[in-house]
């Protein structure tokens, strides 16, 4: 079974919390940021209407002209320059329209994405190292200590004891026994195989 989480209940409440609460920023600040999003890009249909009206004007000047070729003498170039004229003043209003919105789009995108790196980097630098530190930690633990072992257990409690006195500081130690030294030295090594056994995440059993 994969592990995600620490045996200890506190420890495992920690992480619990940790994770719950990740994923509640993470949601949340991401709705702002596509709401962020949403409203900026929300002015790009002033471009699009720009661009319709460039669009529409070109066509009205097609139309026109082609109901005006049929003219006697003076048709063709009646047509021509009607659509020559709207097509000018059409074609440019139409390509600033495009330019507007997506100046706009870009402007939204680059504002939502700064918004989120402000809101989610900070936090997910300082919870993404930790948690997989976390994992790793309890997991390389179960694996040496509860599946590999070939010898008997009270040979991996003298290790664990062994670690205990050798690796975690004196506060840690007294949590779990009031004579470290003293128990090490007598062979009491239960005590201080818990304390190893807590510090990776594990339950004593």
């Amino acid at each position: 079974m994969v592990k995600l989480w620490s045996e200890l209940p506190a420890h495992r409440r920690k992480e619990l919390l940790a994770d719950v609460a990740t994923l509640v920023w993470v949601v949340f600040w991401g709705r702002m940021v596509w709401l962020l999003y949403t409203f900026i890009a929300g002015f790009a249909e002033a471009g699009r209407t720009i661009n319709e009206g460039g669009t529409n004007l070109t066509q009205a000047g097609r139309d026109l002209g082609g109901s005006l070729e049929g003219l006697p003498v003076v048709g063709e170039q009646v047509a021509g320059l009607i659509q020559g004229a709207l097509a000018g003043a059409g074609q440019p209003l139409a390509s600033f329209g495009t330019l507007i919105e997506g100046f706009v789009l870009a402007v939204a995108a680059a504002l939502a994405l700064l918004f989120a790196l402000v809101m989610l980097v900070p936090w997910l630098s300082r919870y993404l190292p930790w948690r997989w530190s976390r994992v790793q930690t309890v997991r390389a633990a179960h694996r040496a200590i509860r599946q590999a072992p070939d010898i008997a257990e009270p040979q991996v409690q003298q290790i664990l004891a062994m670690r205990a006195v050798t690796r975690l500081d004196y506060p840690t130690l007294l949590e779990f026994t009031p004579d470290p030294f003293g128990d090490w030295a007598a062979g009491r090594h239960d005590r201080l195989a818990r304390a190893e056994l807590a510090s990776v995440g594990l339950n004593p059993t």
